[in-house]
């Protein structure tokens, strides 16, 4: 007998000695799932709680595998029935539950696993879907507080202190935590938006630009400086129409159209116009700049087209403000009434930054 035939004869003998349960792991470690599954169906579940235990957490993995969520969230609260204290097993449950939609069952059991930080993290994302946000960032005090060394969780901190409007707290503790994660560029992109969503456009875009200097493929930073710079009717200073004009070229078209009309450079403008009518139809940062430019060159009737563009791609309170400025000069009271509401129910009371801050904060996370 060869080499070779002698080794598969022993690979048949130990594949014939494993268990069906054993075969079954091999297979879910392989993503074999389908295989593990059709195997699983014959297989008794064990006697002994620890088997038992792990007899459902192979049989949630599986389920998992196959995408069927409330399969594996149903055989993880199996497995918990058999330990209900167990830290380890409330907090795959709750995962389990969460992935499978059932966030009440998920925030029971993550929150019932004290001193474990994954928990606390997964509680306080939910309590923000659901809005509760003093108690989100409670929570991610607390798993912050459990495992300091988690940049995520200090993130998830900040990002609930600025959707609840706690602008100056979310600066203080970014500002804490920064010299602890120096080269974060995600840290520095959210006190950005906090700084903007402050009022404090021009500290918010320097932060920004700081942000990109660490990380220069961030693209939340690039995303956030962005919308700060196009907000102004003028350009902002050369070191980030550099880092802008390197990222994107509607958006350096729309600041060197900012240039041009400062500096009265008739051919420069041409040049931007034309970059930004050669982009293509669906870059919404193409559609907001041409409307501005046909604004500036008093061509109402294609500002409005370009601006209507604009508005349905990126619906937020400015878009909406400059909108209904356009109607007003076309003399169209009427629409120019109704954008003009829009944008006062979008901000719902809040300052302009902080309701332009909320939006871009959904952007970038």
């Amino acid at each position: 007998m060869t080499r070779f035939a002698i080794l598969m004869a022993l690979v048949c003998l130990a594949a014939e000695a494993q268990s069906p349960l054993e075969r079954a792991v091999s297979l879910a470690r392989e993503r074999r799932y389908p295989e593990a599954q059709a195997l699983l169906r014959g297989v008794a579940e064990p006697v002994p709680a620890p088997q038992r235990i792990a007899f459902h957490r192979l049989k949630a993995a599986v389920e998992s595998g196959l995408n069927n969520a409330a399969g594996a969230a149903a055989e993880m609260e199996r497995a918990l029935r058999l330990a209900p204290s167990d830290p380890g097993l409330l907090l795959a449950t709750a995962v389990a539950e969460h992935a499978a939609g059932n966030l009440d069952l998920a925030l029971l059991h993550a929150m019932a696993a004290p001193g474990n930080a994954p928990a606390q993290a997964l509680g306080a994302g939910i309590q923000e879907l659901r809005n509760k946000l003093p108690e989100a960032i409670a929570a991610w005090r607390e798993a912050a507080r459990l495992d300091p060394t988690r940049e995520a969780y200090r993130a998830g901190f900040a990002s609930a202190l600025i959707r609840d409007q706690n602008f100056d707290v979310a600066i203080d503790a970014l500002r804490a935590i920064l010299p602890l994660f120096p080269g974060s560029a995600h840290l520095t992109t959210l006190l950005g938006i906090a700084q903007f969503a402050r009022g404090d456009s021009d500290e918010a875009s320097r932060t920004l630009s700081a942000a990109i200097t660490l990380d220069p493929g961030s693209e939340p930073a690039f995303i956030a400086l962005t919308q700060i710079a196009l907000q102004a009717s003028a350009a902002p200073d050369s070191v980030i129409v550099k880092q802008l004009c390197g990222w994107n070229p509607s958006v350096c078209a729309a600041l060197r159209l900012r240039e041009a009309r400062e500096a009265g450079d008739d051919a420069l403008q041409a040049a931007s116009i034309k970059t930004l009518e050669q982009a293509p139809q669906t870059d919404i940062v193409a559609h907001c700049e041409l409307a501005r430019a046909r604004e500036w060159t008093n061509r109402l009737p294609e500002a409005r087209t370009e601006m209507e563009k604009c508005v349905a791609a990126s619906p937020s309170p400015q878009n909406h403000y400059r909108l209904g400025l356009i109607y007003r000069r076309l003399g169209l009271a009427a629409l120019a009434r109704r954008e003009m509401e829009t944008r006062q129910r979008l901000l719902n009371g809040q300052s302009e930054g902080a309701a332009e801050g909320q939006i871009l904060l959904k952007r970038v996370r």
